[in-house]
């Protein structure tokens, strides 16, 4: 490169070609110089990224999960408090900084381990072959990590919160493994993952025609119920997703916090380059093994559980239908059962009635405190 500008001097160097040389070298510098700014600059981010300290425990975690490193923010005040695993929605979504803005009064009486799963967030590069991934990957994986955290936080067992998609993968875990936990709470509970998709369909649908959108009704028409599969899935998704999260997040009766996205981006949780991979889990993976879960119906084949199984639901839920969790619920066995439904939430009562969500997890969760 410098040979080059060497170069560029020895062949203008008359005074009729002085500005000319000196334009084309400038131009030339700042070609070499912008892109190495740059990746200067995503890897003084990545080096930085960190949980804000509120005057206790505050780390982001890296451990080796099935030969791959992923990574998990652990918050609270007194390591040997019990532990409570949060699973994020998705496929492929990442939620740390919004555990933490949103379980932080939880963080007294336990320790809060947000997991950045495979496929997304700080954990984007721990899934190497798509092709491969299945649900069942995340069900060991989060298997795994529950094994660490037992062992890093001397816990004989510990608790779980899943939200969607999470939602799945706890009532999974308290299945196959209720050794490993003391109680389950899921939220934005998904059920039927098949009819759960038409459902949303069937509701953007009316939703357009109410609101005499032709265009929207043309364009859902155009694409026919799902399930979906392949490249795109995501984007045709949104279709009928995106109206649905409009209509709950402009409910009169539902509480909307100041959060949305962009305060995830912006976190100092993740850097540049974790805030492009969270963009990607929400199209790659999500694409990758979302159609994976058509057909499965924890009605059908989750009935028995050896532990408490709460369901914590939004009565303006419709992403994940409320009348689908007290159906599952009816029919499902446990030591302890309930369903609660906030009256003010949709998919998202641990963000939208944080301060009730916290409160009724303490209460559902206290007899195992020391």
């Amino acid at each position: 490169f410098f040979l080059a500008i060497v170069w560029v001097i020895r062949l203008f160097s008359s005074k009729t070609h002085y500005f000319l040389a000196k334009k084309i070298i400038n131009i030339a510098l700042w070609l070499f110089i912008i892109p190495w700014m740059i990746a200067l600059h995503i890897v003084i981010a990545e080096m930085m990224t960190y949980t804000p300290n509120s005057s206790g425990i505050a780390e982001i975690v890296d451990v080796n999960i099935n030969d791959s490193t992923q990574y998990y923010s652990v918050r609270g005040t007194d390591s040997s408090n019990p532990v409570i695993l949060f699973l994020s929605g998705g496929p492929g979504g990442a939620q740390m900084p919004a555990t933490r803005e949103f379980l932080s009064d939880l963080e007294d009486h336990y320790t809060i381990i947000n997991w950045d799963q495979p496929g997304t967030g700080k954990s984007y590069d721990a899934i190497y072959r798509y092709d491969q991934m299945t649900p069942e990957h995340y069900i060991l994986d989060a298997h795994q990590l529950t094994d660490h955290l037992k062992q890093a936080y001397n816990q004989e067992k510990i608790y779980l919160i899943g939200e969607s998609w999470g939602s799945y993968l706890a009532m999974e875990l308290a299945y196959q493994y209720p050794e490993d936990y003391y109680a389950v709470i899921g939220t934005g509970q998904m059920v039927d993952f098949t009819q759960t998709e038409k459902d949303c369909y069937q509701f953007a649908l009316e939703l357009a025609r109410e609101n005499n959108d032709q265009d929207l009704v043309n364009r859902l028409e155009d694409l026919g119920e799902p399930p979906y599969e392949g490249i795109g899935l995501s984007l045709r998704m949104n279709t009928y997703l995106s109206p649905l999260y409009v209509w709950m997040a402009t409910h009169e009766d539902v509480t909307h916090q100041d959060w949305d996205t962009f305060d995830i981006l912006l976190s100092p949780e993740y850097s540049i380059w974790d805030s492009v991979h969270f963009v990607m889990g929400l199209l790659k993976t999500f694409e990758t093994i979302y159609p994976q879960l058509y057909g499965r119906d924890l009605r059908e084949t989750h009935q028995t559980f050896e532990i408490p199984v709460y369901i914590f639901q939004g009565k303006y839920d419709v992403n994940a239908p409320t009348y689908l969790a007290f159906d599952y619920m009816e029919n499902l066995t446990a030591p302890k059962k309930e369903i609660i439904i906030f009256e003010h939430s949709g998919h998202n009562p641990w963000i939208d009635e944080y301060e009730r969500f916290n409160a009724e997890v303490r209460l559902k969760f206290q007899e195992h405190l020391s």
